[in-house]
């Protein structure tokens, strides 16, 4: 059982990675516009953790620049601060993302 855990909790953090990595590239190319959905659903799971992060990067009446700031913060808080369940549901919420 506590194999499966760790299986799953591996299987989440690789699509999010996945998630992330796709993300970094779109807001690169196309600015963070292109990806406010998925800058949404990162700043809602974060809050709690990074709350000034959080609320930069969806603060569209900020520069660009602090929104990518905001990125690199809230990336690295995704990758090693949220719980399985934070996880699941930022996976979840970004999951319609990926075909764009």
């Amino acid at each position: 059982m506590a194999r499966a855990s760790v299986v799953e909790t591996d299987s989440a953090i690789a699509e999010l990675k996945k998630i992330l990595d796709r993300t970094a590239h779109s807001i690169v190319a196309d600015g963070t516009h292109s990806k406010s959905r998925v800058l949404q659903a990162m700043a809602a799971a974060t809050r709690d953790v990074s709350p000034g992060a959080a609320a930069a990067l969806i603060d569209w009446e900020s520069s660009e620049i602090a929104r990518l700031r905001a990125f690199g913060i809230v990336h690295g808080v995704v990758l090693r601060d949220l719980p399985l369940r934070a996880i699941r549901q930022l996976i979840g919420a970004s999951a319609h993302e990926l075909a764009a």
